[in-house]
């Protein structure tokens, strides 16, 4: 069964870096000894020159013939040195130290001119190095690539917090002259920009693990894990957390190695690799404990409770949900005191203690409703779900799975929507509604198939043919 309860909010990343750190610039053969072509060589002084050139036309129908305006060499080579497959008009603004606007008047002139093609509405990837504008690293390159670093680890920053008021604020050093992190007004503009800019992110964190930019790494993946538990990224989660665990150890800091233990063994249980989890988990707990921390010891003693459930062992995960819950209590962290009061209710309910588990699932309703915490109160509406549904409420089962599903779409989160959906339709067929579970079993294989998750998906499609 799926694990009701949201994971936690990403901890506090704990000790800023220095400066936004970020990949060295990308290497190419050196540029031929003759002189290139004059070009400006601060992306500040493209505003001058290059603000009164006008394309040259193309013929209809014609190839594209590159057309340069002075200025246009330097913007392309600094796009050039961007990670990922394209990049966004508000990320070139932080690349280029111009304004939005100013970046996309200059993107679509370098379309027009043949440097650059657009790959999406508002995005746009350079083309191959043409010889009138030779590669190779130029001054101001670094201080570019930290901008465009800081532009995405701000606004990703920002997008975890937009989805999730309640996450701390990670101890980021402020952004660079002439870096503006993007901002998101809404969860769902949140959510989209964080899919359309996982490739990026993921290429600028490979880029820093390359050039050991060790808090880079860490915040990149603090600020991300979120994200990948919404949408049953597991493998990314791992893989993310098996890098920041090697920055954080290199590092030092004892908080940075509890948060990496800790969410490394919460990808490696959503991975079913559960001794694995249980191993990194109680080393997050063995450093909590021996620098007394009570905030990461609850954190870790919350994920253990998640990792043991996921092993069976339910009645432990019981004990370390209730100590976490304790422990947050004393931090005064409330969503996350909702969150492991739920999941204590949530093993109550497997335990057969149908009292406790609903007292237990309504204090962390009622904590999340007076904390506007909608993720904690879609977790505890599934448990009562569960419930309900175990104690033979079937139409109380049914309405709370529809509210539990309505946050999780408004957050995002398909993990556990996929779970709710797959609970609904036991409710619906328990109350002879064969179409009604058809549907929604349909639509939690396609989820559980998309995350990979093959066991839930089998169950599934095997009570779909036996509707048949």
């Amino acid at each position: 069964m799926a694990h009701a309860h949201p994971r936690p909010a990403a901890a506090p990343a704990l000790r800023p870096a220095a400066h936004h750190t970020t990949p060295a610039p990308k290497t190419a053969p050196p540029a031929p000894k003759t002189a290139p072509p004059a070009v400006n060589t601060e992306p500040a002084s493209l505003t001058a020159t290059a603000a009164t050139a006008v394309p040259q036309a193309v013929p209809a129908k014609a190839p594209v013939r590159p057309c340069y305006v002075p200025g246009d060499g330097q913007v392309w080579h600094l796009l050039r040195l961007a990670p990922g497959p394209d990049i966004a008009v508000p990320a070139a603004a932080s690349l280029l130290a111009v304004g939005v606007d100013r970046a996309a008047a200059l993107l679509d002139r370098l379309t027009a001119g043949g440097l650059c093609e657009q790959t999406a509405p508002g995005r746009y990837r350079p083309r191959p190095a043409p010889p009138a504008h030779p590669d190779g690293a130029r001054p101001g390159d670094s201080a570019a690539l930290r901008r465009m670093a800081g532009h995405y680890l701000h606004t990703a920053h920002h997008a975890d917090r937009v989805i999730a008021p309640h996450h701390p604020e990670l101890p980021l050093a402020p952004p660079e002259p002439g870096c503006t992190p993007q901002a998101l007004g809404s969860p769902q503009a949140a959510l989209a920009w964080l899919d359309e800019e996982h490739a990026t992110l993921t290429a600028l964190r490979e880029t820093a693990r390359e050039n050991g930019e060790r808090w880079t790494v860490f915040h990149l993946a603090a600020c991300l894990n979120a994200h990948y538990v919404r949408r049953g990224h597991t493998a990314l989660q791992r893989r993310q957390w098996a890098d920041a665990l090697r920055a954080a150890h290199a590092l030092g800091d004892a908080e940075a190695q509890i948060t990496a233990h800790r969410y490394a063994g919460q990808a490696a249980s959503r991975a079913g690799r559960h001794p694995e989890a249980l191993a990194h988990l109680e080393r997050a707990v063995r450093i909590a404990e021996r620098h007394g921390r009570p905030g990461p010891q609850a954190w870790a003693y919350y994920i253990l409770a998640w990792t043991e459930e996921m092993a069976g062992q339910d009645a432990a995960a019981l004990t370390h949900a209730l100590c976490a819950a304790g422990l947050f209590r004393r931090a005064q962290q409330w969503q996350a005191e909702a969150d492991a009061l739920n999941a204590a209710g949530w093993y109550f309910t497997r335990l057969g203690d149908a009292v406790q588990a609903e007292r237990y699932c309504e204090r962390a309703l009622d904590l999340s409703r007076r904390h506007h915490y909608p993720g904690g109160q879609a977790a505890a509406l599934d448990s009562l779900g569960l419930l309900a549904q175990r104690t033979g409420r079937h139409e109380d089962a049914v309405h709370a799975y529809r509210a539990a599903l309505a946050h999780c779409r408004t957050l995002g989160n398909t993990y556990q929507e996929a779970g709710a959906l797959d609970r609904l339709g036991d409710s619906y067929a328990a109350t002879g509604r064969p179409a009604d579970a058809r549907t929604v079993w349909q639509g939690a294989a396609a989820v559980y198939r998309a995350q990979h998750r093959l066991e839930e998906a089998a169950s599934v499609e095997r009570r779909l043919a036996a509707l048949s």
